[in-house]
């Protein structure tokens, strides 16, 4: 067994075959095959660079960066030692995350073990468009009752949308004994406007609530982010901000997908409301 590059155009087709069958549990790997990133490997029980045979040799992906995404459907196929020998050395910067379905990512903890924080989830998949607002698109406001109104946010609006980023940040993300700057809160909202679809709701010009994409697959659309300020809570925001950005997914013909804490049973009961079921479980390990 070895890890071998996805390096040429053929690697990237076969990598998306490969994935297309898991891809709800998997939407920020499979985002990193769209874009072909130069960090992922195949794990293959093949010798050679050029992976022959595809469908029988690969026996998973993995993307050998600080965050380590992964999809390994059977983690009984997979060879301890070989994968023990390999990983060390492709590594280039040590594992700050690891983050996808629950059973590989239990696997994959045995080789970076101790992590700080370990999160579980319920993956869910939208399933049906109930009390489905009025749909837009990218220039256009959703007036709701009340005059609120929902917004496609860019990098004007960074100043406003920090203080709820931070506060989703330091509620969802953020290990034991770190702190979470006002930088790491803005590289991230940068990169959300650059390459995502960020929703805000406004209420008289102020933004109360946010929701984001937090990665765009090949056929699946993950939706993270969701936070609104506790002064503006039980009015419906979130759910509103989920609704538009499911629509926007399935105009597009995309999934949409999200995953939610298994302790956090209002948000659960939430998406429920909105039309999601779950799909699968997933875990982030954070060091």
């Amino acid at each position: 067994m070895k890890l071998i590059p996805v390096e040429t155009p053929q690697d990237f087709l076969v990598a998306q075959q490969f994935i297309a069958p898991y891809e709800e549990t998997c939407v920020s790997l499979a985002s990193l095959i769209r874009r072909k990133s130069d960090k992922l490997v195949f794990i293959s029980t093949s010798e050679s660079s050029v992976v022959e045979s595809a469908e029988a040799s690969i026996l998973g992906i993995l993307n050998l960066d600080s965050t380590l995404y992964h999809c390994i459907p059977d983690i009984n196929q997979i060879d301890k030692i070989s994968l023990l020998e390999d990983l060390p050395y492709l590594l280039k910067k040590p594992v700050r995350c690891i983050s996808g379905e629950a059973n590989s990512t239990d696997y994959l903890i045995k080789f970076f073990p101790n992590p700080k924080q370990l999160y579980p989830y319920k993956m869910m998949r939208w399933t049906s468009p109930q009390n489905k607002i009025v749909s837009t698109d990218s220039t256009t406001a959703i007036t709701l009752s009340g005059g609120e109104e929902i917004i496609r946010c860019t990098e004007h609006d960074m100043d406003f949308l920090h203080p709820l980023q931070k506060d989703y940040m330091k509620e969802e993300v953020a290990v034991p004994d770190r702190t979470i700057t006002d930088t790491e809160v803005d590289l991230t909202l940068r990169q959300i406007l650059k390459n995502q679809i960020c929703l805000a709701m406004t209420v008289d010009g102020e933004i109360v609530a946010k929701a984001n994409t937090n990665a765009i697959g090949i056929n699946c659309v993950q939706i993270g982010g969701v936070y609104t300020h506790p002064l503006y809570r039980r009015n419906g925001y979130a759910g509103a901000l989920i609704q538009a950005l499911c629509n926007r997914a399935t105009r597009a013909q995309k999934q949409p997908v999200l995953f939610v804490k298994e302790k956090n049973k209002p948000a659960l009961s939430l998406y429920q409301k909105l039309g999601f079921e779950e799909c699968g479980r997933y875990t982030i390990a954070y060091y």
